[in-house]
């Protein structure tokens, strides 16, 4: 790894928040310090929107709960597969709302009532957004067989994130496992265009840490998006 790739991997230690001021005037702030970052894969109904008014009162909802910032967007699949996906920051000194009226709205939200959901740590909210603020950011597992020595292979888990520093086109992002399933471990990261993450793929790099991993995994996902950023 290059001397530059090393900078850009050093944690973020500042603890302010980042203001960013819209076209009226309105001061939005970003979420800085720790986060716990939910990542909420809802199948939608025929006809969804991202406009929706129902899923607009579920955001403001999670804004009165402490989220301060938050990214939506439908995956880029097409067919059966396509699913929207709502990533929301919590402080972690509150954590997430759980609310039971949250909770149960975000369920009939649901074309199947069952939203699938996953709370990961960050030390510092300026970690994942590099990913999520990409013009392709992809969000992808690697879930772990129960047997396996994951501090045997924590090396391999963090090199498939910081080796993309080498790769074109790469915009930054993070990695971190899910609080509420230690064997699965998401990674987000950001790109310029699918194409940069697919001419990455193809190379030697890519498949080092890959093929270290895999005796490991108990499967995988990748998806990819083009979120809206909500700052409230």
């Amino acid at each position: 790894m290059n001397n530059a790739a090393r900078t850009r991997l050093k944690p973020a230690r500042a603890l302010l928040k980042l203001e960013q001021r819209t076209t009226t005037g309105r001061i939005h702030t970003t979420m800085n310090g720790k986060i716990i970052s939910e990542i909420v894969k809802i199948v939608v109904k025929p006809g969804f929107d991202l406009a929706s008014p129902g899923f607009a009162k579920l955001r403001q909802t999670s804004v009165g709960g402490g989220a301060k910032e938050q990214y939506y967007g439908l995956s880029h699949a097409e067919g059966p597969a396509r699913h929207l996906c709502w990533v929301i920051q919590w402080p972690e000194t509150s954590g997430p709302l759980q609310a039971d009226s949250f909770r149960d709205a975000l369920r009939q939200f649901d074309a199947n009532g069952s939203p699938r959901s996953w709370l990961v740590p960050f030390d510092d909210g300026s970690q994942p957004r590099r990913a999520l603020i990409a013009p392709c950011a992809q969000l992808c597992t690697v879930p772990l067989k129960r047997e396996t020595n994951i501090a045997a292979i924590s090396n391999y888990l963090h090199k498939t994130y910081s080796d993309c520093y080498e790769a074109p086109g790469f915009t930054g992002g993070y990695w971190g496992t899910a609080l509420n399933d230690e064997l699965m471990n998401w990674y987000y990261l950001g790109w310029e265009t699918r194409e940069a993450h697919d001419a990455y793929a193809e190379t030697p790099l890519f498949w080092v840490e890959i093929n270290n991993l895999m005796p490991h995994m108990s499967g995988g996902s990748s998806d990819y998006y083009t979120f809206v950023q909500q700052l409230d």
